[in-house]
Formats: C-alpha cells, sequence, structure tokens
C-alpha cells in the first residue's frame, strides 16, 4: 500500500481543531515530540466512539506515562463535528481531536478509503507512534479487519 511507512516523516498538513480558525500543522505539532496518532472513518461512527476512540481516552495517562506528549484523533469531519465528538465522550485533556475536512492529510498519509455509505473519501482505521514527528510504529487495519490493536511496550494491548 502507497503511504506513509515506518521511517517516515508525518508530513505537512493544516488540520483543524474545535473552530475554523483554529489551524494547526500536524507535522509542527509533532514535531520534538512523543505522540500518537490515530484515524477513524468517522466521528460519531459506532465502532469508532465505542472502541477507538474510547481505548484512547481510557488509556491516555498510561500512554503520557510512557512518554507521550500529544494523542492525537484524527478524522474526515469538520472541526465542530470532531469537537463536539471529543466533549461528549470525554476527550478534553486526553486527546485532541482534529478535523482533515478534505481529506488531504488522511491522503497524504495514504490511509484514504471510499466509503459513500458514510458520504464519500474516509479514513482507514490506524494508529501511529512518532518521535520527533517520524513514524517509528504504524498499525493498519486491512479492509476487511473490524479492529486493530495497539501494543505499545509496557502498556497492555487494547483495541483501536
Amino acid at each position: 500500500m502507497p503511504g506513509i511507512r515506518k521511517g517516515d516523516k508525518v508530513p505537512s498538513v493544516t488540520l483543524y481543531e474545535a473552530l475554523p480558525e483554529n489551524q494547526t500543522d500536524i507535522s509542527d505539532l509533532v514535531a520534538n515530540k512523543r505522540a500518537i496518532i490515530f484515524g477513524v472513518p468517522g466521528a460519531f461512527v459506532q465502532g469508532c466512539s465505542r472502541v477507538h476512540l474510547k481505548g484512547f481516552i481510557e488509556r491516555s495517562a498510561d500512554l503520557r506515562y510512557l512518554g507521550f506528549q500529544e494523542i492525537i484523533c484524527v478524522s474526515v469531519n469538520d472541526p465542530y463535528v470532531m469537537s463536539a465528538w471529543g466533549n461528549i465522550k470525554g476527550a478534553e485533556d486526553k486527546v485532541r481531536m482534529l478535523a482533515d475536512p478534505a481529506a488531504i492529510y488522511t491522503k497524504a498519509i495514504g490511509m484514504d478509503i471510499e466509503m459513500p455509505e458514510l458520504g464519500g473519501t474516509r479514513s482507514r482505521r490506524y494508529s501511529m507512534a512518532t518521535v520527533n514527528g517520524i513514524v517509528k510504529e504504524l498499525f493498519v487495519d486491512s479492509p476487511n479487519v473490524k479492529l486493530t490493536c495497539l501494543q505499545l511496550e509496557g502498556v497492555p494491548t487494547y483495541c483501536t
């Protein structure tokens, strides 16, 4: 599959947090830090809400203990929807909810997939651990798999 791989640098793409005017370059956000970035097909999608986002929220303290300074959820939604989803699920101060409304970042890392039932281009489920903006670990669901489990040394296995 073409796209981002272990050893690659996170691309410089503008994403949005809470409001369209709150822009952040994801490459700058994860530079000089240890970060987890995970992508989901959509906000409020059942599996994404019950398992994926919930898992990272519940394990945020474990990930911070391991030295991860940022835990970032990216979805092809607008920033208002991502903010509302994060607020309802209790992501505040645990997981940053970043919107990729035109799927520019998602396409840049090769995680785009066409899902007409969800409105068109969406993200595949993936999670990555980055250090100083470089991908150190990458987990991607295959098209027919429902969940992928992230396994980081020192943290109990949990599904994303």
